[in-house]
């Protein structure tokens, strides 16, 4: 699979461009090894304070031939503005200055607490990529769910980018893999202009607190703040397979039943744009079940699309058409079934 182009910053790239601060290295590295979605993600400062605003060409202007003594008719694509706004979050950690003065190390004891912190806002950050509604809830942010909200459409729409897995039965609990390309111009974490990507981390210091009662006591504590969002640049930079029936990919599955879901992978993949663009890295993520229903599906034998990779001192990859499948815990088991268009 193409490598990511050099404009999208992941948080790793950024790590590398700050001024050498442990607690900063420590918070970004603790982040990626929490939630494996945020090694993926290409950052980019949005073109607003608030957010980004992004231009989107939605036709192309055709050409006429050209006849002698004759003219042509004038054409002219069209476009349209969508504009993300992010969100902040924020938290705070308190740790009794009497429980790091019984600590052998204090300071790593501390740091082990905030580590939970780090996870918390992995995780918020996650969730909102792939089922934020901002329609719904003020405080999130508009995922990849609510921007491929339908299944089935024309070419360059979203709904063409939706696949159904399983025919969709009333009351049953479903999954999706999101095939997401993350670059620039594709998809992107967006921070506020003028701010900076990623967790920020300042020690507040020594303070007084008060416990759930109102009673005060020292503790150390530790800001935590997050400005993010989501832009997706070119809607055929993505995909998904919607509607896949949990309890049937949990239980057993008939050999022809397997073989058409992998053929609505198939279909999934072949609808991303420039699949093999330099400018940005496509990655399948999935629930745990699904992630299983896929090592498994190595077995079979007529597969021929799902691969293993095996590297030194690391854990075997899982890849479908050469794009890597990845497990992440904010995919959920027990999504409503999608409608179609």
């Amino acid at each position: 699979m193409a490598t990511l182009g050099t404009q999208a910053l992941t948080l790793s790239d950024l790590r590398k461009r700050l001024a050498p601060d442990g607690s900063v290295d420590f918070i970004i590295e603790a982040l990626l090894s929490s939630n494996p979605i945020m090694d993926d993600i290409a950052w980019k400062m949005g073109n607003l304070p608030t957010g980004n605003r992004t231009t989107i060409r939605t036709s192309m202007p055709k050409p006429s031939v050209r006849r002698i003594n004759r003219g042509v008719t004038r054409h002219k694509s069209t476009t349209m503005q969508v504009q993300d706004t992010c969100i902040i979050l924020e938290d705070r950690s308190c740790v009794d200055i009497e429980e790091i003065a019984l600590a052998p190390n204090g300071e790593q004891f501390r740091r082990s607490e905030d580590a939970a912190f780090v996870g918390g806002f992995s995780d918020a950050i996650a969730a909102n990529i792939f089922y934020g509604n901002a329609d719904d809830d003020l405080d999130t942010f508009n995922g990849l769910s609510m921007r491929y909200p339908l299944i089935g459409g024309e070419k360059n729409t979203p709904g063409y980018q939706v696949i159904e897995g399983m025919t969709a039965n009333a009351g049953a609990k479903n999954t999706s893999a999101f095939l997401v390309g993350w670059g620039t111009h594709a998809t992107s974490g967006i921070y506020p202009k003028n701010s900076q990507a990623g967790l920020k981390q300042r020690d507040l210091g020594e303070q007084t607190v008060q416990d759930k009662d109102g009673n005060e006591y020292q503790a150390l504590v530790s800001l935590f703040t997050w400005k993010a969002g989501l832009a997706v640049g070119d809607i055929r930079a993505n995909a998904a397979v919607r509607n896949i029936d949990t309890e049937k990919i949990n239980g057993s599955m008939k050999s022809e039943d397997k073989l058409k879901l992998i053929e609505k992978f198939v279909l999934a993949k072949n609808r991303i744009r420039n699949l093999q663009s330099r400018e940005k890295k496509v990655v399948m993520y999935v629930s745990e079940s699904l992630y299983n229903w896929f090592e498994i599906y190595l077995l079979d034998k007529n597969n021929v699309h799902v691969t293993r990779q095996e590297l030194a001192a690391d854990v075997p990859r899982l890849f479908f058409g050469g794009i890597e499948i990845k497990k992440c815990d904010a995919i959920s088991d027990e999504e409503t079934a999608l409608k179609k268009a």
